[in-house]
């Protein structure tokens, strides 16, 4: 390496000094945060971080001329051919610590521009080069709109500022600009709104945005600390340049060298970084690579105990590129659910074999996306609201799988397909429908809610969700074909054998073994000589529809009334006391309660069980939704994080 490895550019030195002093400061910022949080240091910034800002009132001129004279010929660059030259391949695959997570870079750039741009990527590139270009070259994005406005109402107050065709394109496609964002006028309303309690959030939102796109490059904490050190916060390239001995450019603060990465290591890490920097800049493709090969050969190599294997970090990118699994599950549960309800209502019996195939190849594919992300998080993956909804799934899935190969009856498959349908489905659009990703991103568990009494409570309870998932697609199957045939009645033909009812009010008699009077095994079937009737057709298929969904109703109450005994011990563990009087406490035993009622109700309403337990069944659903999902986003309670 030269003395000044900064000469190599086409780049004058002043222009690199002042955007490398950007980074340099917004780096400081940055690890002077993440050693306040992880090691406990007092409120101030360490004296690098000081030094970066002294710098930065210094050097406020040359970058006012950099950002003047660079600006217009940066966005005005051709990057057609970069685009198409820049090896984005190996840096993909290298790891970064954001948000105390370590994750590849590939991660990093989808979860940052879906906290800009609401999406995961801007006109369908790369992300990790939208990423990357942000960093490297914010002046080409400082007047492009990109940044995502959810609430309307902030749209419509934003514009009254401007002419009237962009106040109809603010409020068609929601995005703005970080210049549009910096005006003074636009920083007063947004001030001025979210002293409005409704808004505050949305406010909120549009400032974490801003804020992730001005620390880009600051985010970039790519190079790991080293075996023997006792710190756990990575570092950005920048950080190193002390470290290398070679003089900074003008203009630029020579910090204090981190102790313990050599001379010759830190030139190789700090050439790498400039190569890509410069490169990406100067719209020189062939730099860049030269940057990234060095970069992405030396990294991997500093900390091989703290740096994830090769194997995880590229099956974490092609987690990513499926969707976290929900795309692939979507499509094998819609199947199977499809062919089900074919096989159930008698259409085409023979098609159970595939609806079952299809069944079979969801529930296998959905568990192996949950042992991924198991691996990939190095935890049960139970943490949040994405990973309860797909886990409940799971469970259901497999429960009703058992139940399918056992009763061949095509219900417990249609049930249990319904609900990874819409765990999946639920799963999939929620970022694009309500801009969040339901806890998507790998994080890890508070240490407080690491404990196996929590795996136990969390799996108990999410696997009666499922269940009452299940028993609401059969309630709401039986009232809606019990209503269709009501509407489309049919005259008894033939010879039924004696003792069979001909109401659509299926026989619920106790006389068999029964649970809450309905038998378990199947409907009475005919003697070989006799004709069954349309009327006893419908009768024995709502028969076993009730019998199906008492089978699972029984199942979620024994298995929700275990998950909050459970709860309680966890509880106990981890707050203190087993009984507070949480939200999410308060509404699972009122769930509970409910279930507790459409079991015993079935005793005292003999006539009309089967419907009133339908009925009941859809109503329980609501209830436990508002428990799972509604409580979260209407009440604060120590549950909040599921």
């Amino acid at each position: 390496m030269n003395m000044n490895l900064f000469d190599r550019f086409r780049i004058p030195t002043g222009v690199l000094a002042a955007a490398l002093a950007v980074v340099a400061i917004g780096v400081s910022l940055a690890h002077g945060a993440a050693i306040k949080v992880q090691e406990g240091a007092p409120s101030k910034f360490p004296s690098a971080a000081q030094a970066s800002l002294n710098a930065a009132s210094v050097m406020k001129a040359e970058i006012k001329n950099f950002r003047s004279a660079r600006a217009k010929a940066i966005a005005a660059q051709n990057r057609t051919a970069f685009r198409h030259a820049i090896n984005l391949g190996p840096l993909k695959t290298l790891a970064v610590q954001n948000q105390e997570e370590v994750k590849t870079l590939d991660t990093w750039a989808r979860q940052v521009l879906q906290t800009i741009t609401f999406y995961g990527s801007i006109n369908g590139r790369e992300p990790l080069y939208t990423a990357l270009d942000m960093a490297y070259r914010p002046e080409a994005w400082d007047n492009r709109n990109f940044i995502y406005i959810m609430a309307v109402p902030i749209r419509e107050q934003l514009g009254k500022l401007v002419t009237k065709a962009e106040a109809k394109r603010i409020l068609e496609q929601g995005t703005v600009s970080p210049d549009f964002l910096a005006q003074p006028e636009v920083r007063r309303l947004l001030e001025h709104i979210s002293r409005n309690g409704v808004l505050n959030s949305s406010v909120a939102q549009i400032g974490d945005a801003l804020n992730a796109f001005k620390n880009m490059a600051a985010q970039l904490r790519i190079v790991p600390p080293l075996p023997s050190s006792k710190s756990k916060v990575w570092l950005n390239p920048v950080d190193l340049i002390p470290n290398t001995g070679v003089p900074p450019p003008p203009g630029m603060p020579l910090g204090k060298p981190v102790p313990g990465y050599s001379k010759q290591m830190s030139k190789r890490i700090v050439l790498g970084f400039v190569e890509l920097f410069g490169g990406w800049r100067d719209n020189d493709a062939k730099l860049a690579n030269a940057g990234i090969n060095v970069l992405s050969g030396i990294l991997p190599k500093v900390n091989k105990a703290a740096y994830p294997s090769y194997a995880k970090r590229v099956t974490e990118i092609w987690y990513n590129r499926l969707f976290d699994g929900t795309l692939v599950g979507v499509f094998f549960y819609f199947v199977s659910l499809t062919l089900f309800l074919i096989a159930a209502v008698g259409a085409a019996p023979g098609v159970r074999k595939v609806a079952l195939g299809f069944f079979t190849v969801a529930v296998i594919n959905h568990a192996a996306f949950t042992g991924v992300r198991w691996w990939l998080a190095g935890r049960i993956p139970i943490q949040n609201e994405f990973e309860s909804v797909l886990g409940a799934a799971l469970v259901g899935c497999t429960i009703g799988l058992i139940l399918e190969y056992w009763k061949k009856n095509s219900l417990f498959g249609l049930a249990m397909s319904f609900v990874g349908f819409m765990a999946m489905t639920a799963c999939f659009v929620m970022p694009y429908v309500v801009g969040t990703s339901m806890g998507a991103n790998i994080s890890r568990v508070d240490g407080m809610l690491s404990t196996y009494w929590l795996w136990i409570h969390v799996n108990v309870v999410i696997s009666s969700y499922a269940l009452i998932g299940a028993s609401f697609c059969l309630g709401l199957l039986f009232l809606g074909i019990k209503g269709y045939y009501k509407l489309n009645p049919v005259s008894s033909y033939g010879i039924e054998p004696a003792g069979t009812h001909t109401t659509d009010e299926p026989h619920v008699g106790g006389s068999q073994g029964t649970a809450g009077g309905v038998a378990l095994q199947a409907a009475p079937v005919a003697a070989a000589n006799t004709v069954i009737s349309p009327q006893m057709r419908r009768t024995q298929f709502l028969q076993q529809l009730d019998s199906a969904n008492i089978v699972i109703l029984q199942m979620a109450f024994w298995f929700l009334g275990s998950g909050i005994i459970f709860g309680a011990v966890w509880a106990d563990y981890a707050w203190g006391r087993p009984w507070g009087w949480d939200p999410k406490e308060t509404f699972a035993l009122v769930t509970w309660l409910v279930y507790l009622i459409i079991v015993h109700l079935r005793f005292v309403t003999p006539k009309y069980r089967p419907t009133w337990t339908a009925v009941l069944s859809v109503a329980g659903f609501g209830v436990m939704m508002f428990n799972w999902i509604g409580v979260n986003f209407f009440l604060v309670g120590l549950h909040s994080y599921a």
